[in-house]
């Protein structure tokens, strides 16, 4: 049989997508007379949605694809084909196929129920087609059917010859090649006994073979992308939840999917090309179908993160009876007769319920919705009320349409959107907090952002001010380097010996050193100026330069501190100075200490024996007046003088403990034989070994000087 190439795909696109996909069927009519299709090329595929129907009472029924009347069933006690018995004479096979012993006369509409189980129902249609299209194989895309169904075709003509559609009845969603190139052929399609809802997913397509196809690949597709995109959401969340498992939502959204997927190609009859019996559409068609509820209330509690009430979970035990009851019937009774009548509107019932508890925590927990609140519920308002529209489209209140199921996908695009965006606002956050901590450890190491509003600053202002502010930085080391004794002074009858240890590359204490020949006086100096950084530095340096020729003030060293403080006078800023001044006459050992607020001078006699001097005088503060008295002390050969700042005590190690004047003492009088330069090494040593992991704390000025006589 010669075929024409008469592709039409974007047409046969457009009829798929406008066909129905609920549980629907061939719309029958009233009357005696057949509907028929007046077949044109140009306009073909058609949706053949009105049939002529009629029933086949019990106690006829089909073998061999052909309805047999009473009186033929006792011609067959074996159950062999008559068609195929060499008994028959060939007119009596002759006779079986013509159109009257194959369809009862076509019933009253009024008297159809698709829920009869004893009963067979034909429905057919005609096709009328010009002389000229008869070289065109004409075909059927048959529909889903769970009960099963067969297609038989009709000639019409001088010869009315009823031949098979099909080699056997099927349920599955398939493609029959219509064999008759009449003008006229009459379709008979036969829907088998079932005790419980028989209907068609669909209405037939009729058309060309190619356009069949092109149908049948669509509507395969179709499926296939679904399942596919809830597949791959399925694994995906199924990822974010073994990575974030606190986030329970993702688990009840991937096995939403999961279950989406397995049913929806079920609810097609796609999976009746695995196994094709009804029990796959009774387990995954009904079952699960009643089970993804159950799933989705899961899914809104958690996303609103609402608790569970009382409804909710009557109404989660009710949608578990009615995932059972489906399948239990069907293996108990084989049907659906009560599931039908019964549980069918029980289940309408508790969908209306479910959804008004659903609306009730939608707006009652709107404010702790994880996910974006207006993408929520247009998400779980579209599937709503396509679900509850399906749910009708089963009892017979209407048809499905293709936006029906595909609302699932919706539902699955919405909300994936809606979980990209939450975790994307998540993973920015991140990156901007990774972003705040690179900049911090940037700046830690420079040592200055706490004292700048720097990290503040979009990074590449923070990195350009950052190297800036480090350059400003080595070059205020070097100057306040400068100002530390670059020298000491070679004294006959004295050592001395310094460290200076900033916390920062600059720092706010300060020591010097001052050697009159006039008057063979020694001058030392310590001081610390509150904070560190750059303001104790300035502050460190304005106090070098009060102290100026310091050497004519050696003499009464009380005068000295108040001179620095009224040249401090109202240039604090709220900080405030330590310091301590001793002379030391190298041809007596006459010593004469002043302090102001600072640690004890320290005297390590040569036998090891630690003395603490701290005259009366309060910090350097610009409002607190106040004077300061001198105390005198008299130097044997080989003891020395220590002085220090409180970075040296008040150093903690990794348990919280100061160092404090009692370990320092004692580390004094161990080493009271070195030298000043090794003393001041094994101090320094000390500190920073009992520190441990915490170095740096704060800075650390040493000054030991060995009266030699």
């Amino acid at each position: 049989m010669k075929t024409k190439n008469l592709k039409k795909p974007i047409v046969s696109i457009l009829l798929v997508l406008l066909t129905g996909c609920g549980t629907s069927g061939p719309a029958p009519i009233t009357g005696l007379e057949t509907p028929s299709t007046n077949w044109e090329q140009d306009k073909s595929p058609y949706i053949i949605s009105n049939w002529a129907f009629s029933e086949i009472p019990p106690g006829n029924f089909f073998h061999g694809h052909f309805p047999i009347l009473p009186g033929q069933n006792s011609e067959n006690p074996s159950g062999q084909d008559p068609y195929k018995s060499p008994s028959r004479t060939p007119e009596a096979r002759e006779a079986d196929y013509k159109i009257e012993s194959f369809l009862a006369a076509p019933s009253n509409i009024s008297n159809y129920n698709p829920k009869r189980k004893d009963s067979s129902f034909v429905f057919f249609h005609s096709v009328k087609r010009s002389k000229n299209d008869l070289d065109i194989l004409l075909s059927a895309y048959i529909p889903f059917c769970p009960s099963g169904c067969y297609l038989g075709v009709k000639s019409e003509g001088k010869e009315q010859m009823i031949v098979p559609g099909e080699s056997e009845d099927s349920s599955k969603p398939r493609i029959v090649v219509i064999p008759f190139q009449n003008e006229e052929v009459t379709l008979a399609l036969q829907l088998f006994p079932f005790n419980g809802p028989r209907n068609m997913m669909e209405n037939p397509v009729v058309g060309s073979f190619s356009e069949i196809q092109t149908v049948y690949l669509v509507k395969a597709l179709r499926v296939l992308l679904f399942s596919s995109l809830e597949f791959f959401s399925f694994f995906f969340f199924a990822f974010i939840y073994i990575r974030r498992p606190q986030d329970k939502f993702n688990l009840s959204f991937a096995l939403l999917n999961l279950s989406l997927a397995v049913w929806y190609p079920a609810y097609e009859g796609w999976f009746q090309y695995i196994v094709d019996s009804p029990w796959t559409w009774v387990i995954f068609g009904y079952s699960l179908g009643a089970f993804l509820p159950i799933l989705f209330y899961e899914f809104t509690i958690g996303i609103f993160q609402a608790p569970r009430n009382i409804p909710g979970r009557i109404l989660q035990f009710l949608f578990i009876l009615l995932t059972i009851w489906p399948t239990l019937e069907y293996g108990l009774t084989g049907g659906h007769q009560y599931f039908g009548k019964v549980a069918f509107h029980i289940f309408l019932v508790i969908l209306v319920f479910f959804y008004m508890n659903t609306l009730y925590i939608f707006f009652r927990y709107r404010w702790s919705s994880i996910l974006s609140f207006r993408w929520v519920v247009t998400g779980l308002i579209l599937v709503a009320v396509s679900s509850f529209y399906t749910v009708l489209s089963f009892a017979g209140f209407g048809q499905a349409q293709p936006w029906v199921n595909e609302s699932f996908l919706g539902l699955t695009l919405l909300f994936s959107l809606a979980l990209a965006k939450r975790y994307a606002e998540v993973f920015r956050a991140l990156e901007k907090s990774e972003g705040k901590l690179k900049s911090l450890n940037e700046s830690l190491e420079t040592k200055v952002e706490e004292r700048t509003q720097i990290i503040e600053l979009q990074k590449a202002e923070l990195v350009q001010k950052g190297r800036i502010l480090a350059k400003d930085l080595s070059i205020a080391g070097k100057i306040q380097n400068a100002l530390l004794p670059r020298e000491l002074p070679v004294i006959p009858n004295a050592r001395i010996s310094y460290r200076y240890k900033p916390m920062m590359e600059i720092g706010g204490d300060l020591l010097d050193v001052i050697y009159d020949p006039s008057t063979s006086s020694l001058g030392m100096f310590i001081g610390d100026v509150t904070g560190h950084g750059v303001s104790a530095a300035l502050l460190a340096s304005m106090l070098k330069m009060t102290l100026g020729d310091w050497s004519i003030l050696l003499q009464d060293p009380s005068s000295l501190l108040l001179h620095i403080r009224n040249q401090f006078e109202g240039k604090l800023d709220g900080h405030f100075i330590t310091a301590t001044l001793v002379t030391v006459d190298l041809r007596s050992g006459k010593t004469l200490i002043a302090n102001a607020g600072h640690p004890e001078c320290l005297v390590l006699r040569k036998g090891g024996v630690v003395e603490f001097y701290r005259p009366k005088g309060v910090a350097i503060y610009e409002a607190i007046p106040t004077s300061y008295q001198t105390e005198s002390v008299d130097l044997q050969p080989g003891d020395k003088i220590v002085l220090y700042t409180d970075g040296i005590p008040d150093s903690r190690n990794t348990e919280g403990e100061f160092f404090g004047e009692d370990r320092l003492s004692d580390m004094l009088r161990k080493n009271s034989n070195q030298l000043p330069e090794d003393l001041c090494d094994s101090v320094i040593h000390g500190v920073q070994t009992f520190q441990g992991e915490f170095q740096n704390q704060d800075d650390i000025a040493l000054l030991v000087v060995e009266y030699l006589g």
